[in-house]
């Protein structure tokens, strides 16, 4: 089998599990973060047997499962389980692929790999090995990336399901379409058109259906027919820097998280890997009393060092939200490239208006969170139509 998926269902909260393993069938509810609209973003399958979906006001859990458990989310947690996941299947195929859409679902390619794993059932239960049997894995073993996703949503936990080539036509006819990896409104659509199985849009036309949803219909069509030609992308490993500091007290204010955050990233700019260089990337993660966390991920427009990186950083915090103390903090620096110089003006020949406004717009960023300074710029100046010969472009100097 060229390609296996492992799909571990209700990631979220069954990572809480791996610290928690007395909550191992307990009803599990997975809330929504500070500051967002309180309602059911997951539910474990003995929550949702209470009627508990989805969507549903965070409020109404109680009285439809007492003894439900409602955990925030975890994002540093998470990631690092995943990360754990992906380290430990490349041991076995270095072709290993997270998928975006769909948390806790990965792609392993194992083209080639005949000799060393054996059987496909043999490979199954070593890559199922791989993983902890608390997060409940699946597998599925097919010819494509869209039939082994479908292969393991249909295999039982801790188990694995193999579709032969042969068969992944009459396999995928019988899958709802819902399994198609495209918005919720172009499933509705084909619903709507009595498509409720992908061997009812196989059926027709694939001229019909390209004309009635355009391009992601024919894209549809194509998966429905067994015709998946997307190749597994493994992870890039790039450079990165990583600095963690413990907070000797936690902190609770924008100032104080500032001031923690310059000696953070002070401590990364000393390491040898970037005294003379540039960073374009950062990502902040904190740790929160009460088992939480909270991230911050940002891309610099153009790389800068130290004192350009805390400016960025102060920017994006005024209009940031605190969910609670934090307890620790880690940032990890990627995109590093040489420092490159700059060719400045002469103080004699430089203007003092540039200056002015360079200012007036970090003050106006500071207190609202945008500059509102705009510059015009020429965009179609032979155009007859006015409004097409200027634009306005915010001004960020």
């Amino acid at each position: 089998m060229p390609v296996a998926c492992v799909s571990i269902p209700h990631f979220a909260l069954r990572v809480a599990i791996l610290d928690q393993p007395e909550l191992d069938g307990t009803p599990l509810v997975l809330g929504a973060p500070a500051g967002a609209r309180p309602v059911v973003l997951d539910a474990t399958p003995e929550a949702a047997a209470r009627g508990i979906r989805p969507g549903l006001g965070l409020r109404e859990v109680p009285a439809l499962c007492p003894a439900a458990l409602i955990l925030p989310p975890h994002p540093l947690r998470e990631a690092t389980a995943l990360n754990a996941i992906i380290t430990a299947l490349e041991q076995v195929s270095p072709a290993v692929e997270a998928a975006p859409e769909r948390p806790g679902c990965l792609y392993v390619d194992l083209t080639g790999l005949d000799r060393a794993l054996g059987a496909p059932e043999d490979a199954a239960r070593l890559l199922l090995e791989r993983i902890a049997p608390v997060l409940r894995p699946r597998l599925g073993l097919a010819p494509g990336k869209f039939a082994a996703k479908v292969a393991a949503g249909g295999a039982p936990p801790g188990g694995y399901r193999l579709v032969e080539p042969a068969a992944v036509v009459d396999f995928l006819a019988r899958a709802p379409v819902a399994w198609l990896p495209f918005p919720p409104e172009l499933l509705r659509k084909l619903e709507r058109f009595g498509l409720r199985r992908l061997g009812d849009l196989a059926n027709l036309p694939v001229t019909a259906v390209q004309a009635r949803f355009g391009p992601a219909g024919r894209r549809a069509w194509e998966l429905a027919s067994g015709r998946d030609d997307a190749t597994i992308q493994p992870r890039h490993c790039s450079e990165h820097v990583t600095e963690t500091l413990v907070l000797p007290a936690p902190i609770t204010s924008r100032e104080m998280l500032l001031v923690a955050l310059t000696r953070l990233v002070g401590s990364a700019f000393a390491r040898p890997a970037l005294r003379t260089r540039h960073v374009r990337h950062l990502h902040l993660r904190a740790e929160i009393e009460g088992n939480r966390s909270w991230e911050l991920t940002a891309t610099l427009r153009e790389p800068g060092g130290q004192h350009r990186m805390i400016t960025a950083l102060s920017y994006r915090l005024q209009a940031i939200m605190l969910p609670g103390p934090i307890e620790t903090m880690t940032i990890e620096l990627s995109g590093l490239m040489n420092s490159v110089g700059r060719q400045e003006l002469l103080p004699g020949l430089r203007s003092r208006r540039p200056r002015q406004l360079a200012e007036a717009g970090q003050h106006l960023k500071q207190r609202y969170g945008v500059s509102g300074l705009f510059r015009v710029v020429e965009v179609e100046p032979w155009s007859r139509i006015p409004e097409r010969r200027q634009a306005l472009l915010v001004y960020d100097p």
